[in-house]
């Protein structure tokens, strides 16, 4: 089964002890996407917290498992507690870096090739179209460059070659705060879809950002959102 990250939005709940079981309740409808486990286990810290947000008003989850992302970081909680600009403008800021720095590490060379056209010339093995698009000596300088860890790798980096620099940066924007799945106050369970496909061209991916960001953003402040380490059936 492969590890994602996942958005669970609830309604109001005043006592954090029912957290919990409120988040169990929501995901089991879903026994055949969602995965998860003990208290523990399930948290991924991926939702950064206000400057003035204290866990001693009980009103967000901490986790010691959770990846680091700069930023005070927490496993959800009240949503007036969360600070999304932050993250954008973080994630903002590292792709920028990236992308300048991987533009000037290639200036001598020619032109990346996009993935597309790798999956043209391969278009019944989309295996061997990756395979052959990271082996270009454009992208084998990534390695040496100091780019942030993603399990989106391969999406990333034909995104980098694909993409100009105001471009990426607003992907990157766009890519901060939803999780790979997003499961709403109704229970409606959002997918990104590059999950199921990850060498498409993103613009089912696109679609269910900009859901997932309006969503998030008009959110009531009382209302609660909590980033889980699940795993997918798979």
């Amino acid at each position: 089964m492969t590890s994602r990250h996942t958005l669970v939005c609830l309604p109001p709940l005043s006592d954090p002890h029912d957290w919990a079981d409120a988040i169990d309740e929501a995901i089991a409808p879903y026994p055949d996407d969602l995965y998860t486990w003990t208290a523990y286990g399930r948290y991924d810290t991926h939702l950064a917290v206000r400057p003035d947000a204290t866990p001693s008003n009980g009103s967000f989850v901490q986790s010691s498992r959770g990846r680091q992302s700069g930023l005070p970081a927490c496993s959800g909680g009240r949503r007036d507690l969360l600070d999304f600009p932050a993250m954008r403008t973080h994630r903002a800021t590292q792709a920028s870096r990236l992308y300048r720095a991987w533009k000037s590490a290639t200036a001598a060379l020619p032109p990346a090739v996009p993935l597309s056209s790798f999956h043209q010339h391969h278009p019944q093995d989309p295996g061997r179209a990756l395979q052959e698009f990271r082996t270009q000596p454009q992208l084998q300088v990534l390695t040496d460059l100091d780019a942030p860890r993603s399990h989106r790798r391969n999406a990333e980096t034909a995104a980098l070659v694909a993409l100009d620099h105001d471009a990426f940066v607003e992907r990157a924007r766009q890519l901060a705060v939803p999780g790979d799945l997003l499961l709403t106050v109704d229970g409606t369970l959002h997918i990104n879809p590059s999950l199921i496909n990850a060498d498409d061209a993103e613009p089912g991916s696109t679609r269910y950002l900009a859901l997932a960001n309006r969503y998030l953003d008009a959110l009531p402040p009382d209302h609660l959102v909590f980033s889980l380490d699940v795993r997918l059936a798979g």
